[in-house]
């Protein structure tokens, strides 16, 4: 059963400061709003999505530049101890691109963390059941871009940066409608999850991780590893990007490869795929 979404248009674009929600409130029963056929939007709509454990998360819905069609959809998710703000550039590249982008601020996360406590209070065990209940989130993020009109309904695409990779993982396994993944300096085992099970699992879906150079053997250990419970298919691409200890979200060539590797795998060329 879809989770209800809710989408709150604001008079002018904001970042989110200010905009936080207690994670227990009721988001309000308007039907979300979605922009006429043709029209051209520019920037990003500040909106509340609703959980299926009726938390109300805070992000941003970046519609398509051109809306005559119905666009791709892609969901971003930051790291643990992140929020959506880390991610403007990939959303903005991706929507040049021609994808209708939604990028949340995760449960107890940026303005989605209401009055819970922040991330760096949170021992060990806190953080790993926090990180688990927001694949709920990932859940209700995928139903909000599928009950977009200007959204194709069964065409997603999803990219974690580091932490967020684990949720990515875990969601695409579960999401029939997911066409590609992006994991942005991926770790294999992390606050409770097993990302190399979860890339097996995946059963050739289209993968591209981008790591740093320093941590690239280990990127090329999961994409084998994935390879290999797939019948060797190469599904899983690895490139690194920036020096030896900067993480690749930092490369500024980055969000233009993600977004030309994402539309490949999301609007195929005539004749490909």
């Amino acid at each position: 059963m879809h989770v209800a979404s809710t989408l709150m248009v604001l008079s002018t674009l904001l970042t989110g400061a200010g905009l936080a929600t207690p994670l227990a409130a009721s988001a309000s029963a308007a039907a979300p709003s979605a922009a006429q056929p043709g029209k051209r939007v520019a920037g990003p709509t500040v909106v509340q999505v609703t959980t299926e454990d009726k938390l109300v998360l805070t992000g941003d819905f970046y519609l398509p530049r051109s809306t005559k069609e119905a666009a791709p959809g892609v969901l971003l998710i930051h790291d643990a101890g992140g929020s959506r703000v880390d991610l403007v550039p990939f959303a903005e590249r991706l929507q040049k691109t021609g994808f209708a982008v939604l990028v949340l601020d995760l449960r107890g996360h940026g303005a989605s963390r209401g009055d819970a406590k922040p991330w760096a209070e949170l021992d060990e065990p806190e953080r790993k059941r926090l990180w688990a209940f927001a694949l709920r989130d990932l859940k209700a993020g995928a139903d909000f871009l599928r009950e977009q009109a200007t959204v194709h309904s069964s065409n997603l695409s999803l990219l974690g940066d580091r932490a967020g990779c684990t949720l990515v993982a875990r969601h695409a396994v579960r999401d029939e409608n997911v066409r590609d993944i992006v994991l942005l300096a991926p770790v294999s085992e992390q606050l409770g999850f097993d990302l190399q099970q979860d890339l097996e699992d995946l059963g050739g879906l289209p993968t591209f991780i981008a790591t740093s150079k320093g941590a690239k053997e280990g990127a090329d250990r999961l994409a084998a590893s994935a390879r290999e419970a797939n019948g060797g298919l190469d599904f899983v691409s690895v490139s690194a990007f920036k020096g030896e200890l900067i993480p690749p979200i930092s490369d500024k060539r980055l969000p233009a490869h993600v977004a030309a590797w994402m539309k490949d795998q999301a609007v195929p060329k005539k004749g490909g795929r």
